[in-house]
């Protein structure tokens, strides 16, 4: 009974290494420093408070829903006013989709336009992954290199989440 128990608990985490290894979990994040070419602009809503407070799955819902349904056209993403740690407890967030411009669709009820601004010094850290895996090796890659490269991080992040291509995470450099 007991090499039943050990064959299936081998099974189940080799299943496990699989699916990590096949959602990207294995690779780490490409940083580069760069300065922002031009604006992105964020479809959305404002949220703050506890990361994990269902208002806040209920705006990201509502983002995902819109996107999906076509009322608004681009990537779903957010831009994050505070740090990654801190977020949990308290989320500083405008939740929505990254759109091509602020002229080109008309915005649901109760959604606004923010801009990530052109000419900001950003890290610029991409992965091949799943968004299950990224969010965690992108904000860990960025920290890695702002420490390696001695940067101050303002705390401002923009995080782009394309159905097709890499997630990616733009961090404001002091």
């Amino acid at each position: 009974m007991n090499k039943v128990f050990l064959a299936l608990a081998l099974l189940l985490g080799l299943g496990f290494t699989v699916a990590y290894w096949r959602m990207g979990g294995f690779r780490a994040a490409t940083v580069a420093a760069q300065t922002t070419s031009q604006p992105i602009f964020v479809a959305g809503r404002y949220y703050e408070g506890p990361a994990n407070d269902q208002a806040f799955g209920d705006l990201t819902r509502e983002a995902y829903k819109l996107r999906s349904s076509g009322q608004l056209r681009g990537d779903f993403g957010n831009i994050f006013y505070n740090s990654p740690e801190s977020s949990r407890d308290a989320a500083k967030v405008f939740v929505g989709v990254v759109v091509a411009d602020t002229t080109a669709q008309k915005l649901p009820a109760g959604y606004t336009y923010r801009t990530f601004p052109a000419g900001q010094r950003v890290l610029h850290a991409r992965i091949d992954a799943s968004y299950l895996v990224a969010p965690e090796k992108l904000y860990a890659g960025i920290k890695d290199y702002a420490a390696a490269q001695k940067l101050t991080l303002q705390h401002v992040y923009l995080e782009r989440f394309p159905d097709k291509g890499e997630p990616e995470v733009f961090a404001v450099v002091k």
